[in-house]
């Protein structure tokens, strides 16, 4: 009995020797950043900009009978990254409607403010193209992490916010969100009104 314990004791401990199980992180899937080439986006809208040459812009089509509603909204579908820019076009008259469409942008802007950690507001003002207006970062896990409006300050409004099509998390898209914002900025600055 004594030389049975004394085996199954040290079976024990040599089963349990030298291997140290240290776990893994989790691991983030490989991402393939394609080279950036521009093509000339430009339609019937009044307003063309340059798009990457990997997404693809598409009418928006929230409501198909009622498309004529919003003739000049986009969606620019970024197809590697899973990620879509939505566009809105507005028109406006006077200084008041101007008013209001801002106030909207903030007002949506800031309703992920519960999420957001910080939301950074950076001015534009681009004198080749006539054209003004704020980017916001927004900072955290949110909804969006980018939101724009550009303007010429007379007629045109274009409104944009970039969101992921999957639940994410900042850290595992921040070199994702990092490469988009380039092309986000492509398009404010080569935007031309008509």
């Amino acid at each position: 009995m004594k030389y049975a314990i004394v085996f199954l004791l040290g079976l024990v401990l040599l089963s349990c020797g030298g291997n140290d199980y240290t776990p893994k992180p989790h691991a983030y899937p490989r991402v393939y950043y394609p080279e950036k080439h521009y093509k000339l986006f430009d339609s019937i809208a009044p307003y063309s900009f340059m798009i990457p040459s990997y997404s693809v812009m598409q009418a928006f089509d929230e409501f198909a009978s009622d498309s004529s509603k919003h003739p000049y909204w986009y969606n620019l579908h970024f197809l590697p990254f899973n990620a879509t820019l939505h566009l809105s076009y507005h028109a406006f008259n006077n200084r008041q409607e101007f008013d209001q469409l801002f106030d909207d942008t903030r007002r949506l802007v800031y309703k992920h403010d519960i999420k957001a950690d910080e939301i950074e507001e950076i001015e534009l003002n681009n004198l080749t193209t006539h054209t003004s207006g704020i980017v916001y970062e927004l900072k955290g896990n949110t909804a969006t992490n980018l939101n724009f409006y550009i303007s010429d300050g007379k007629k045109h409004f274009l409104r944009g916010a970039l969101y992921f099509n999957a639940k994410t998390e900042i850290d595992s898209i921040q070199p994702i969100f990092d490469f988009l914002k380039k092309d986000i900025y492509q398009i404010l600055g080569t935007t031309q009104w008509r």
